[in-house]
């Protein structure tokens, strides 16, 4: 079972700030209601791997919902969740998801409904994909 399982570290993603373009990767611009974010980072802050990001791109489609991927700047830290630790302690497979809010740790963040709807799809998909 757990060679069929996939972990889901759900947090919220940094959606790229208008006044603070500039600190986000270019490329990977980050849009409150563009869809759920996959976090990737190379340095293994996050845990998405190459295999968990196809299964969730591959539910994502069959279940009609878009997806951002969230990459930072090269030249700059980010921040970390659970998942590589929990993926480490675990041994299932793990991804890093959220929906992309603004203002992240203020006391006025802001998120996008049809996200989090989105988010709530997805998990219900992988839920129910057999692996």
């Amino acid at each position: 079972i757990a060679s069929k399982s996939i972990l889901v570290s759900c947090d919220n993603a940094h959606a790229t700030h208008p006044n603070f373009a500039s600190k986000h990767e270019s490329s990977h611009k980050i849009r409150l209601d563009g869809g759920v974010v996959i976090k990737v980072n190379s340095n293994q802050r996050y845990a998405t791997s190459s295999k968990t990001a196809a299964r969730v791109l591959d539910t994502a489609e069959k279940t009609g919902i878009n997806v951002q991927k969230f990459v930072n700047r090269s030249d700059m830290g980010c921040g970390s969740t659970i998942g590589p630790l929990t993926a480490t302690k675990v041994g299932i497979k793990t991804i890093d998801v959220g929906i992309p809010q603004l203002a992240m740790h203020s006391i006025r963040e802001l998120c996008g409904v049809k996200d989090s709807y989105d988010l709530y799809k997805l998990l219900l998909g992988l839920a129910d994909d057999n692996g």
